[in-house]
């Protein structure tokens, strides 16, 4: 095979690959290999592909909203874009595994410096948990995002609550914070 044919098929089998993960939705794709991963032991598994809890510090509270209508209302109301690669996250609520339904960023142009990065996980009543920080863009500064210069969890939560001031969003004291309640 020469290399455009090369070229040619590798285009076509991403353009493939795109559509049918945009089919299935990122999250649901996310949501699978999560749950793969988390079966797999810690000891057996690089950093980066464990399934790992979210930072206490980045929670911000819980959205009146389901998931999948939290998922929408971030993409088409406020401008953030789904994270394909990005850690995966699970908890311990009341003994049972809590799988992140959602990772997203939003950022001002592809190239900012920085980005707000927000993960959805879905409570025992059918709404939203928001837990979020503000962290150096990877498509800018990878090594430093992965070093997490400028990871802030606090920015991230007072620039969340600014771009969903009208949205119902709970005002959790320390307490609430699923990881500190199951501790």
């Amino acid at each position: 095979m020469k290399g455009r044919q090369r070229a040619a098929l590798s285009v076509c089998l991403l353009v493939g690959l795109w559509t049918v993960i945009s089919w299935i939705g990122v999250y649901r794709l996310r949501l699978v290999v999560s749950k793969l991963l988390a079966s797999v032991p810690d000891r057996l598994m690089p950093r980066h592909f464990s399934v790992l809890p979210p930072p206490g510090p980045e929670y911000v509270g819980v959205w009146d909203v389901d998931p999948a209508d939290a998922r929408n209302k971030l993409r088409s109301e406020f401008g953030f874009r789904r994270l394909l690669r990005a850690y995966f996250h699970c908890y311990s609520r009341d003994g049972q595994p809590v799988h992140e339904v959602g990772s997203y960023v939003y950022r001002e142009e592809f190239t900012s410096d920085k980005q707000l990065h927000v993960r959805l996980f879905p409570t025992s009543d059918g709404r939203t948990e928001l837990w979020c920080h503000w962290e150096v863009n990877p498509n800018v500064s990878p090594i430093a995002h992965l070093r997490r210069t400028g990871y802030d969890p606090r920015e991230g939560e007072r620039r969340l609550r600014i771009l969903l001031a009208d949205e119902p969003l709970s005002t959790p004291d320390e307490s609430d914070c699923p990881l500190v309640a199951d501790a």
